[in-house]
């Protein structure tokens, strides 16, 4: 399986990995369109929000429904959430861990209050004149939000 069309004509492509066909999720178009993807094309429908090695408060945040796990609607919800609040969402697959704050559409609520949320970040570790927030800058300033 090389390739498949969604119902709503998306042409998706895949990769054969560890003996299964996966969807390659490599453009912003392939994040715009991850909703229509037949759920019966995921590799996985849930994963847990511990004992992975990825940041479990990053687990716990698309973990809506505080359930442990992570299910595929979650994934989809999040994903629209990013191609709303990034001009681009095409940045994500730039690499490096930080955001330009000018890949932020400020033009939408959603985006308005996290350019502001960065910004007020930036500002509060020292980076006011910052073009972009890091992972980095985020860590300086979880532990005390958090009341750690």
């Amino acid at each position: 399986m090389s390739d498949e069309t969604s119902k709503k004509g998306y042409q998706w492509r895949f990769f054969r990995s560890g003996g299964f066909d996966q969807v390659r999720i490599e453009t912003a178009d392939d994040l715009r369109h991850l909703g229509e993807l037949d759920q019966k094309l995921w590799s996985v429908l849930a994963c847990p929000t511990s004992g992975l090695e990825f940041d479990s408060r990053t687990l716990q945040l698309l973990d809506v429904d505080n359930d442990g796990s992570i299910r595929a609607p979650e994934i989809i919800d999040a994903t629209r959430w990013v191609c709303t609040v990034l001009k681009d969402p095409g940045v994500l697959f730039q690499g490096g861990d930080g955001l330009p704050l000018a890949a932020i559409d400020e033009t939408n609520a959603e985006g308005a209050k996290l350019l502001a949320t960065a910004s007020k970040v930036l500002a509060y570790v020292g980076k006011a004149d910052a073009g972009e927030i890091s992972m980095g800058d985020l860590a300086e300033i979880l532990p005390v939000e958090l009341g750690g």
